[in-house]
């Protein structure tokens, strides 16, 4: 018989000796349809993985931008310009990190020590995690900080000797009646090119390397040419 939502079963005892027979009705629960899993908890799942895979890359352009910048204004401060004036983009900024720290290996070093550290204290910080992070990112920039200016002022002061091969030797054909350098005047090519940026070339004469010892407190001629005034340039890249 039928109850409603639920369905009865009668059972019959079979009698004892001295009992009669006893009708039982024991309820059965009708069947229910299990609810199906809906695409909710996945479609969070996903937007989880891509916030945290959007808040590492922040983090990873940011320790980049601040490394390579500091590489930047280190190096060519050395040289007397501002880089601040050369409008570089940030993903040239960050290239110069990324070269940087492929050349330094600490700060990698230090950096994974300081995600390896937070990374097994997490669970036991409790609500002091957010606060931990923050001083984990803040240590980090400052690494990578240090690290680029510390870089670029060590290439800066290889590149001033004409023994380094990473910036090219160039020489020019110049419009007007140039009287130095000989590479603007005569067209020879012992002058480095520094960059070449905002419509002008920014050069120098390098200082000997058998003057090394001698060239402590020695100053750098950077010369400003705009494109204008050269009708063609002639570049000798060394080999690292």
């Amino acid at each position: 018989m039928s109850h409603g939502s639920s369905k009865h079963v009668d059972l019959v005892l079979p009698p004892g000796k001295d009992s009669l027979a006893t009708e039982v009705s024991v309820p059965v629960p009708s069947e229910r349809a299990v609810p199906t899993a809906t695409s909710q908890p996945i479609a969070e799942d996903a937007f989880g993985a891509l916030k945290s895979i959007a808040e590492v890359g922040g983090l990873f352009l940011a320790l980049s931008f601040v490394g390579g910048w500091s590489f930047m204004a280190s190096y060519y401060l050395s040289f007397g310009l501002n880089p601040s004036e050369l409008d570089f983009s940030v993903p040239a900024t960050s290239a110069f990190a990324i070269h940087m720290l492929r050349s330094s290996g600490w700060p990698l070093v230090l950096a994974a020590a300081l995600l390896i550290s937070l990374t097994f204290f997490y669970e036991s910080l409790g609500s002091a995690r957010r606060a931990w992070a923050g001083a984990c990112i803040v240590i980090l920039m400052f690494v990578v900080a240090t690290a680029g200016s510390l870089r670029g002022r060590v290439l800066a002061a290889e590149d001033m000797f004409d023994t380094s091969p990473r910036l090219p030797s160039v020489g020019f054909i110049s419009k007007g009646a140039a009287q130095e350098p000989n590479c603007l005047a005569k067209g020879t090519t012992d002058c480095k090119l520094l960059l070449h940026a905002k419509g002008a070339y920014y050069f120098f004469e390098p200082i000997p390397g058998e003057a090394s010892q001698a060239a402590h407190g020695r100053n750098i001629r950077l010369y400003i040419v705009p494109e204008s005034e050269v009708s063609s340039t002639q570049l000798v890249r060394g080999v690292e």
